[in-house]
């Protein structure tokens, strides 16, 4: 009896050193991350992104696929006269 007592709180003992040891070595193997580009910078890069975006499909939805000049966009004329026919029949 005396014998799988011994053997049982060796094999618990074993098994706690081992779970010690898996914990020490993630502790060394987790880094902290380092970010090269901050949070706030990523967020204003991607709205500058986006806006760019929506011009430059505007210009060329404007210019190419409906005969004006590109720059023109950027005005209020067009604008207008899009939301002109956009609301026309609700006045």
């Amino acid at each position: 009896m005396t014998n799988e007592n011994e053997k049982q709180t060796n094999e618990e003992n074993n098994r706690q050193e081992l779970k010690k040891q898996k914990k020490v070595k993630t502790k060394r193997n987790k880094r902290k991350r380092i970010r090269l580009i901050p949070i706030w910078v990523r967020i204003i890069l991607v709205t500058l992104i986006f806006a760019g975006s929506l011009i430059a499909g505007a210009m060329f939805g404007y210019g190419v696929i409906g005969d004006g000049e590109p720059k023109d966009i950027l005005e209020k004329g067009p604008w207008l006269k899009i939301h002109d026919i956009i609301y026309k029949d609700t006045e």
